[in-house]
């Protein structure tokens, strides 16, 4: 294993023959092709291969930025990217597509997070106040206006519009009960909206799915829904199970619950529930397999950390031995990823997910903007 060189602005794997003597590729009459087999074609490539493929030519570019194509465009398995941990330097990118790590050029302040979705995060900035960063290109979108002042506010959720360059902020007070607002970037300002009983110690995490924000509560452990357009709270009318470390997550429409079963004060094993919510109850899919937990608790277990989930990519970090497990649940695969070199020191907790966004290829001129981002080196295996 070896540190390759630095890449261009988005992470894509570029093969090039030793051979200087290699005859050049035959002609392929491209723009001779229908416009709707160009786009078909096109289509099946990831975002982040797009956002260079449009600089080919004025047809490609034409074609990229169509509000047809655009509209069709779908995820692609290339441009899911985990980010579990960081060192000193960099925190570290993950593509579990191509088993890769990434070492990330990102500015001081992104080692100081509050909140991620898609290709977003909101961090402080320099001067400690919050702004909404494209974590592919490194470009600060928006600096927020300071929030409404109600018990020391903080964010709890960035809800990241794919298809559009809109996106919406949760903030929560930490009182009780608990006063919450949202800022939306169509206004450009935040609006309180909404107050519930807050009767226990923390929010977890949180995950928006159809139209509502599903937030888990610890001690006690309960899930709560928050509509950010009309602000109504709402408890949900299901036991949580018994578990510890738990974390929510969404895969096709569905959401899904992972947590440690705790034996004697130590975690006996890793499970993934499902929420049954016409039955009112979560009901078990699957557990860590024995062989990998074994291996990832490295004795005795009393936590662990999980990055923020996407598309069914679980990461699981145990901070205490900085390991990392990986469970694709579409695939229902378990495995180990590449091992990163020695040269990584001590690993702190990042635990963020990003997909690059589609606005980038909605530009209204060819020039192409610096990406100062992720990827600005890699480790490959040889």
């Amino acid at each position: 294993m070896e540190q390759s060189s630095k890449s261009d602005a988005y992470p894509m794997e570029m093969e090039q023959s030793s051979k200087s003597d290699q005859d050049p590729a035959p002609f392929f009459p491209w723009d001779l092709l229908p416009l709707d087999i160009q786009e078909s074609i096109l289509s099946h490539l990831p975002v982040s291969t797009l956002a260079r493929c449009q600089y080919v030519s004025r047809s490609w570019r034409s074609s990229i930025r169509s509000p047809t194509f655009l509209s069709s465009l779908r995820r692609h398995p290339d441009d899911l990217y985990l980010l579990p941990f960081a060192d000193h330097d960099s925190p570290a990118a993950y593509q579990p597509s191509r088993d890769r790590w990434f070492r990330v050029g990102l500015p001081p302040s992104f080692f100081f997070p509050l909140a991620s979705d898609g290709g977003l995060l909101v961090a402080l900035d320099d001067h400690r106040r919050l702004a909404v960063y494209n974590l592919f290109s490194g470009a600060t979108l928006v600096l927020l206006p300071a929030m409404e002042s109600v018990d020391y506010p903080y964010v709890l959720a960035l809800i990241d519009e794919f298809r559009s360059a809109h996106n919406k902020i949760v903030a929560v007070s930490s009182s009780d009960p608990i006063y919450s607002q949202v800022f939306d970037s169509r206004s450009g300002r935040w609006e309180l909206k909404g107050q519930f009983p807050g009767k226990f110690s923390y929010l977890g995490n949180a995950v928006f799915l159809d139209g509502l924000l599903f937030v888990l509560s610890h001690e006690p452990d309960h899930l709560l829904t928050f509509d950010p357009i009309g602000g109504d709270w709402n408890l949900v009318d299901v036991a949580m199970p018994r578990v510890v470390c738990s974390h929510i997550l969404d895969y096709e429409d569905r959401l899904f619950l992972v947590g440690g079963v705790e034996v004697l004060e130590c975690i006996a094993g890793v499970g993934i529930w499902e929420l049954d919510l016409p039955k009112k109850e979560w009901r078990s899919i699957c557990f860590m397999p024995d062989e990998f937990f074994r291996v990832f608790r490295h004795g005795r277990l009393t936590q662990f950390r999980l990055t923020v989930a996407r598309r069914g990519i679980v990461c699981f970090f145990n901070n205490l031995y900085t390991t990392v497990l990986m469970f694709d649940w579409p695939a229902r695969r378990w495995w180990w990823p590449l091992m990163l070199p020695h040269a990584w020191g001590r690993r702190f907790w990042f635990g963020h997910a990003i997909e690059p966004r589609i606005d980038p290829l909605k530009g209204s001129d060819g020039r192409r903007t610096e990406d100062k981002g992720i990827c600005e080196e890699k480790y490959v295996a040889h």
